[in-house]
């Protein structure tokens, strides 16, 4: 169920409009009834998780976030530097 959405031309209200399959749907501004739209380019919603392999695990960290553990070098899993 794809959610488009819009701006009024006459009163520049941004607004969304969710289409369900099967209903034609003729798209007003909720605020003024104008039907003078410009539909816009939203952004995609991309789970945090997108792009990372299946098998990540957060917070697996090898030196369980203490710099210097297990092998755990600066800028390796824990992304921390060695306190010097």
């Amino acid at each position: 169920m794809p959610i488009f959405e819009y701006k009024c031309s006459q009163c520049e209200k941004i607004f969304e409009v969710l289409f369900l399959a099967g209903h034609d749907k003729n798209v007003v501004c909720p605020d003024c009834g104008s039907s003078e739209l410009k539909k816009l380019i939203s952004a995609p919603f991309l789970p945090s998780s997108v792009g990372r392999p299946a098998n990540d695990d957060i917070g697996g960290c090898c030196c369980n976030g203490i710099p210097g553990e297990n092998g755990c070098s600066p800028g390796s899993c824990c992304g921390q530097g060695v306190e010097q």
